[in-house]
């Protein structure tokens, strides 16, 4: 996350608006608005790669279903976009995807991870919230990935009193809940390090934060560390409503990406879709495919 976060902190335009920037601090009285897209030069064509194809019917084979529409995402560096919209319109047809594969009931929560660190996982996550919140939904982002944490540096926030004091019964949600900058959007960080990360997925405490969680926002999204890494987001995905799993272009074989969507489902997870990611000239592609 290291790099997607100083790229973001580089993300300032030439109208001043931003997309993830490092936040500033308002003037007295001064409320900082929602988050806006990035502008300038971007067009569908940038979207489709040569191997497009060959990469879908791969995983075509593995999810057996219809792909879902494509949209850009965060790039290594600023990108332009001529219309600001442009990038939210594709993230509000992600949100509408996601409600149409739901298993069956209202989804509030979300986990986003991937097989392997560095495909774009934090990525999306950021850019999904910033355009929920920017619609008026109440968006809570949650650090769970506990061994690499960023959202407190993002957002200039103390790591401590967070997601493991809640697992551990030490904290409560009015204590862990942070407010930001940026109107609609909360974050509760990692939390005080421990030894043992994993056993904060596993507490009995966990489930009953994230149902408090539900009643303090209209989402909560869930940044979880890489499955390859260790087994925090397998612990964590059958506890939410539903997964997103970020795959990168010509990097997560077919038969990983196998592996790793029969692990989430033997934990009980609701796969709601893979983000393919690809980066070409430092641009990313992303196609979303529902499972």
């Amino acid at each position: 996350m290291s790099k997607t976060f100083e790229a973001l902190k580089r993300s300032q335009t030439e109208s001043g608006k931003t997309s993830w920037d490092a936040p500033e601090m308002p003037a007295p009285g001064e409320t900082k608005p929602p988050l806006q897209a990035v502008q300038g030069n971007w067009q569908p064509k940038d979207l489709v790669p040569e191997t497009k194809e060959r990469d879908l019917n791969l995983i075509r084979e593995v999810i057996q279903e219809p792909t879902l529409p494509e949209l850009p995402s965060r790039p290594s560096k600023a990108v332009k976009f001529k219309d600001p919209s442009m990038a939210v319109e594709e993230y509000r047809k992600m949100k509408y995807k996601i409600l149409a594969n739901g298993p069956g009931k209202p989804i509030k929560t979300i986990l986003f991870c991937s097989s392997y660190r560095g495909e774009g996982t934090s990525t999306v996550f950021l850019n999904f919230g910033q355009t929920l919140a920017g619609e008026g939904y109440r968006v809570l982002l949650v650090d769970a990935n506990l061994r690499h944490p960023t959202l407190h540096r993002l957002f200039h926030l103390p790591q401590e009193n967070g997601l493991t004091d809640l697992c551990f019964g030490n904290d409560n949600l009015e204590t862990v809940l942070k407010n930001t900058l940026w109107n609609n959007l909360w974050v509760v960080t990692s939390g005080h390090s421990y030894n043992n990360p994993t056993a904060a997925f596993e507490s009995e405490f966990l489930e009953t934060s994230i149902e408090g969680m539900k009643m303090q926002g209209d989402w909560v999204l869930f940044d979880a560390p890489p499955m390859n890494s260790c087994s925090d987001a397998l612990a964590l995905a059958g506890k939410v409503d539903g997964v997103v799993l970020v795959v990168e272009y010509e990097r997560t074989r077919r038969e990983v990406l196998q592996q790793y969507k029969d692990r989430l489902e033997k934990n009980g997870a609701h796969i709601l879709g893979v983000v393919l990611n690809k980066r070409r000239f430092h641009i990313p592609r992303w196609v979303y495919n529902r499972l």
